[in-house]
């Protein structure tokens, strides 16, 4: 049986890890389990009710301001979207708390502008979950922030206005024209996960700062694409080979959810451009238009501004996701098609998408000797 009055109120006084998905009737218990020693805290509300009493508020708020926050290397404080503006306030405060161990910080609220800059100056910070952007006045060409980061989620509007902060092209440490001067670090140089859980139209001005990341590892965006037939994708073969070169070291990559309306402006030469320069990549997702698809796919041996291209190695990607990208190719084509493929992708075995076309097509890829 636990008592409130054992270990001066704390059940585990040397408790360092604490996930804790909370209930409005385990809430009133919080002090049993808030040791001092805590290096990772864990907090998920999961309320039995729709409405959000000022009861459970109360405690909440408790919870996030006793709660020593100094030694901790990961916090996590999940809370529904009705709670946000109630607990602002006191998640802010738990942040503006965290000392220089913390170095993973996922918040369903937005923070205060002095909590931002905190967390941007802590040398060991390196991922985070953002609801916010910039904090206002922020320079732009500050080249100290977030020293360490490496992980970024993007979860609201307003964040997006990151991407451009962190692809702020590192600035000379000489003012002259001395092209030897050496350069700082920019603020997103260590960067090696991107995601954008916001739709957003991906064009060449949206990457034209995350390309400036060279060091991504995993891209993923969130598609803004509508299955009533609009196309907000609008890169070109050309758009892809630029990011490509920039970002090599890209394994897993996503462009938002390929749409049916087949519309957009890059082929099956854009899979090219990636397998021959990111030769670590293992999953893609991309537009490129399948109406030409045979035609595309045999045109690239005949190419003559691909022929350095064809002679490169190939990345082992092995899955194709085209998602509800269409097929209208005849049984005859397959065999056409799947030569492409394995042409650009030399370790393919499947295409995965929505119409049954492509299922028909990564058999034949199974069945490749």
């Amino acid at each position: 049986m636990i008592s409130a009055h054992s270990s001066n109120g704390i059940v585990f006084p040397g408790l360092r890890d604490l996930a804790w998905w909370v209930q409005p009737h385990t809430l009133p218990f919080y002090r049993l389990f808030l040791s001092p020693y805590l290096t990772e805290f864990v907090f998920v509300y999961l309320p039995f009710e729709a409405e959000v009493t000022d009861e459970v508020l109360s405690g909440m708020t408790s919870v996030i301001l006793e709660l020593e926050t100094f030694p901790l290397r990961h916090l996590y404080l999940d809370v529904p979207a009705t709670m946000s503006p109630s607990l602002n306030s006191a998640v802010s405060s738990a942040v503006l708390r965290c000392g220089s161990s913390l170095d993973t910080l996922l918040v369903s609220t937005p923070l205060s502008d002095a909590a931002v800059q905190h967390i941007m100056g802590l040398p060991k910070f390196t991922s985070w979950y953002a609801m916010n952007g910039p904090p206002k006045g922020f320079d732009l060409s500050l080249s100290d922030a977030f020293p360490q980061l490496e992980i970024l989620e993007l979860r609201t509007e307003t964040s997006l206005e990151w991407i451009p902060v962190l692809g702020t092209t590192p600035r000379r440490t000489s003012s002259g024209q001395d092209t030897h001067a050496p350069l700082h670090r920019g603020p997103g140089q260590n960067l090696t996960v991107l995601e954008s859980c916001v739709a957003a139209p991906v064009d060449a001005a949206f990457m034209s700062p995350i390309i400036r990341l060279h060091e991504l590892v995993e891209l993923r965006l969130e598609s803004s694409c509508s299955n009533m037939g609009g196309c907000t994708f609008s890169l070109t073969d050309g758009d892809v080979a630029e990011i490509a070169t920039a970002l090599p070291n890209l394994v897993n990559v996503t462009f938002g959810e390929v749409c049916p309306a087949d519309s957009c402006k890059t082929t099956a030469r854009s899979l090219l451009f990636l397998s021959t320069s990111c030769n670590k990549l293992e999953t893609l997702e991309i537009h490129f238009n399948t109406r030409n698809l045979r035609d595309d796919l045999e045109s690239i041996p005949e190419n003559p501004r691909l022929h350095g291209l064809c002679g490169l190695p190939r990345c082992r990607l092995e899955w194709l996701t085209v998602a509800n990208a269409p097929l209208r190719i005849s049984e005859e084509d397959h065999g056409s098609v799947v030569a492409g493929f394995l042409r650009i992708f030399q370790s393919v075995e499947r295409v995965s998408g929505v119409d049954v076309g492509w299922d028909k097509l990564s058999s034949r890829l199974c069945n490749q000797e």
